[in-house]
This record gives structure tokens, C-alpha cells and sequence, in this order.
């Protein structure tokens, strides 16, 4: 007897993409399993030769220090904080770049499948967070209550790309976690959308008169909508975070983040929405004034979480898209109201 549940599993990966605007592919749903096999195969020995990149130079830093009896609180192991911790930034953003690679495709090919992917795969990784905690906790030293790092491969792989707002003894590290909530939610908030309030993209887009009677929020902002966690964490915050590591000179007041980061993350997601998808179709047949409407219109949702960017404190991975979905779907709304 096989339960309900992994029969329709097995029915579901069997059954053919479902290409919006485009119907039924000749593709099973399993060839999507070997696409991301062969990134994830491709991208996680690079990510595993990223470690002693970010560690070689505290290595030898705690060799001196260890050798050095007149520095037993390890000062100079901290002198190159500052340099590993832009190690670190560079090397978690490729694991945006890999989110990227993941989910992009498949989020236009089979967005029914992207979001069943994205709930499964926020479920396995809290199970493996959960069990990685559970090991290391069981390595703290009882008599003293200190927690010592685990020498399994495991737990160093998780610590080397830790940053601030991860616990750091023990608990549980969330932002990898958040990073695949951040692309997910607004894929699933635009399902939501689509099976209640609003017609089908592809509906509404396939036929002449509709398409000429959509305000231009609807046409660009709204297929915009299921890609919106992908562009702000894997193309925006990763620019962002890259620029201001390399040409950041001006903090913001009261913050750490750069105007150059910034002004990097603006001008990569304008430029991304101003050249993807059907917005391209609409600059051919556009005169100046109408594309000039256009980069207006995609630069203000962008401006704003470029500046909620700028200002945040909490886990970025999850409040921007989150973020970016309100603003987006207040602009709409406002939009359609007064179209």
C-alpha cells in the first residue's frame, strides 16, 4: 500500500511542464530533478572550495597567536576581521548566484512546480538545521556549559559562512533558510493572487484587446511578481553587497551599508526588469516617451527596496522580498484603481 500523498507525488513529477501561455511541454516534470541535479553537482564543490578561502588567513592568525603567549586574548586573530568578513559576504552571495540558476528557469517554465519545490525544500533544510543543531549541542563540554565547535565537516561548513544575525552557539542558523523563503514567497503570494482576485497571465495577455486595455503596472509589474524574491536577493542584495565591498567609500548615516552598494543594487534590478521578459517586447514597439514611463515606473518599487535595503537591521533575506511584494502590489493596485 503506498500512501495518497507520494502517489500523487509520483503522478505529479510524471505529468508534463505546464509552460505558461505556452500549454503542456513535451517534457516530463522528472527532467526538471536532473536540471537542478546537474547545477547543484556543478555548484557545490565550488561552494566547499570557498571554506579555506574565507579561513586561510585566520588560520595562520591563530597559529601566531597560539605561539604568542602574550596575547591570550587573541588579537591577532581579530586583526583581519574585517577582511575575512568580506570573504564571507562575497562567498554566501554565491549561493545567491546558484539560487538564481535554480530557480529562475523553472519559476517561468512550472510555477506550480517551483512552489511545491520551494515548501519541500524549506521543510528538508529546517529538518537538517534541526539535526545539525541537535549534534552540536551534544558536543558541549558538561562540566563548564561551554559549547565547543564540532569537528564534523558539517558544522565547519555551516560556521565559516555564519554572519551576525545567525545564532553562533548552537542554535538555529536561518538565514540559508530565509534566503529560500525570501525567493519563495512571492511566487506563492502571486499563485494565490491568480487562483482568486486576478486572471491568468496568460489569460489575460493572449488576447489583443485585453492586452491593449492593461495599464502598464499590470502588463511588466505583475509577471513581474513570481521572479520579484529572485531578483531582489539574488541579482539586487547580491549587487549591492558586492559593489559596496569594492567601491563603498559613504556609509549611510547610522548604518554600514554604502551609497555606492546601494546605487549598485538599484541600477542592476532596474536594469533586470528593463530587459527581461515581456518588457522587451514593449521596448521595440515604444517611443522614447513610453520607455522613459517605464524605467520611471520599474525605478520606484526598486528605489524603495533599495532604501528598505539601506536601513534594515533584520534578516534581509526575508524582509525585502517581503517588502518589495507590498510595495509591488500597492502599486498595482493604485494603478489599476486609477487606470
Amino acid at each position: 500500500w503506498i500512501p495518497l500523498s507520494v502517489q500523487w507525488i509520483f503522478h505529479f513529477l510524471s505529468s508534463k511542464l505546464d509552460v505558461p501561455s505556452h500549454g503542456s511541454a513535451d517534457v516530463l516534470r522528472l527532467a526538471v530533478l536532473g536540471y537542478w541535479a546537474s547545477i547543484l553537482a556543478v555548484c557545490l564543490p565550488i561552494a566547499s572550495m570557498l571554506t579555506p578561502w574565507i579561513t586561510a588567513r585566520d588560520a595562520s592568525n591563530i597559529i601566531d597567536a597560539n605561539m604568542n603567549n602574550s596575547d591570550k586574548n587573541g588579537h591577532i586573530y581579530k586583526r583581519n576581521s574585517t577582511d575575512r568578513k568580506k570573504r564571507v559576504i562575497i562567498a554566501r552571495k554565491y549561493f545567491h548566484l546558484v539560487a538564481i540558476l535554480l530557480f529562475t528557469p523553472i519559476t517561468w517554465l512550472d510555477p506550480d512546480m517551483m512552489a511545491l519545490s520551494y515548501a519541500i525544500a524549506i521543510a528538508l533544510l529546517i529538518v537538517l538545521e534541526m539535526i545539525r543543531g541537535w549534534t552540536f549541542t551534544n558536543d558541549s563540554d558538561d562540566k563548564t556549559g561551554a559549547v565547543e565547535i564540532s569537528d564534523t565537516y558539517w558544522n565547519q561548513f555551516y560556521l565559516v559562512f555564519m554572519d551576525e544575525k545567525d545564532a553562533t552557539k548552537g542554535g538555529l542558523v536561518v538565514t540559508h533558510i530565509a534566503l529560500i523563503v525570501g525567493c519563495a514567497f512571492p511566487l506563492w503570494v502571486n499563485q494565490l493572487l491568480q487562483q482568486t482576485y486576478m486572471p491568468s497571465a496568460a489569460d489575460g495577455l493572449s488576447s489583443q484587446s485585453t492586452a491593449e486595455t492593461l495599464s502598464y503596472s499590470l502588463e511588466i509589474l505583475l509577471p513581474l511578481l513570481p521572479f520579484l524574491g529572485v531578483l531582489v536577493l539574488g541579482i539586487g542584495d547580491s549587487a549591492g553587497a558586492i559593489g559596496g565591498i569594492h567601491f563603498g567609500r559613504h556609509n549611510w548615516p547610522g548604518s554600514s551599508r554604502t551609497l555606492e552598494g546601494s546605487l549598485c543594487m538599484f541600477l542592476c534590478m532596474v536594469f533586470v526588469v528593463l530587459n527581461t521578459g515581456t518588457n522587451v517586447e514593449h521596448q521595440h514597439n515604444s517611443n522614447i516617451t513610453k520607455y522613459a514611463h517605464q524605467t520611471l515606473q520599474a525605478s520606484m518599487p526598486m528605489g524603495m527596496i533599495t532604501l528598505v535595503e539601506a536601513s534594515t537591521t533584520q534578516v534581509d533575506n526575508l524582509c525585502l522580498p517581503i517588502a518589495g511584494l507590498t510595495l509591488m502590489l500597492l502599486m498595482i493596485t493604485l494603478d489599476h484603481a486609477n487606470y
